[in-house]
């Protein structure tokens, strides 16, 4: 709740860009500290990036400006830091793998063995690469 109710403290162009989902509202909540000035340097970066601030960023924002540390570089600087990309992982469903696999299989020995299986591809292409 108090997070929404930080959000009023947003220049009115941040906070469509929290309506439009283009801001989350964690961050949002944090970007909500900056003084009005610097929240309007805070919409030209996110223009000239091409990039909204993740939670991270947001909070490291708030606390230079808190200390009064926050300009147009320290921004900058903070802006256009290479993202992580989002954490992609695959899950394999143990029902469709097992008609692979004989029924005295332990789930870890049938994931040792589709690594050894990748690495032996893996292998493969690198050779056919090379020729």
């Amino acid at each position: 709740m108090r997070r929404l109710v930080r959000l009023t403290e947003l220049s009115p162009q941040l906070q469509q860009m929290v309506e439009d989902r283009k801001i989350a509202l964690t961050p949002a909540s944090e970007i909500s500290y900056l003084k009005p000035e610097e929240q309007a340097l805070l919409v030209e970066t996110i223009d000239s990036e091409q990039a909204t601030p993740s939670l991270s960023q947001a909070q490291r924002m708030k606390k230079l400006s808190q200390s009064g540390e926050l300009n147009e570089d320290t921004m900058l600087t903070i802006m256009s830091e290479e993202k992580k990309p989002p954490k992609e992982d695959i899950t394999l469903s143990g029902e469709k793998l097992r008609k692979y696999f004989p029924r005295s299989y332990t789930p870890r020995q049938m994931e040792d063995t589709i690594f050894k299986l990748l690495e032996g591809w893996q292998r493969k292409r690198q050779r056919d690469q090379q020729r």
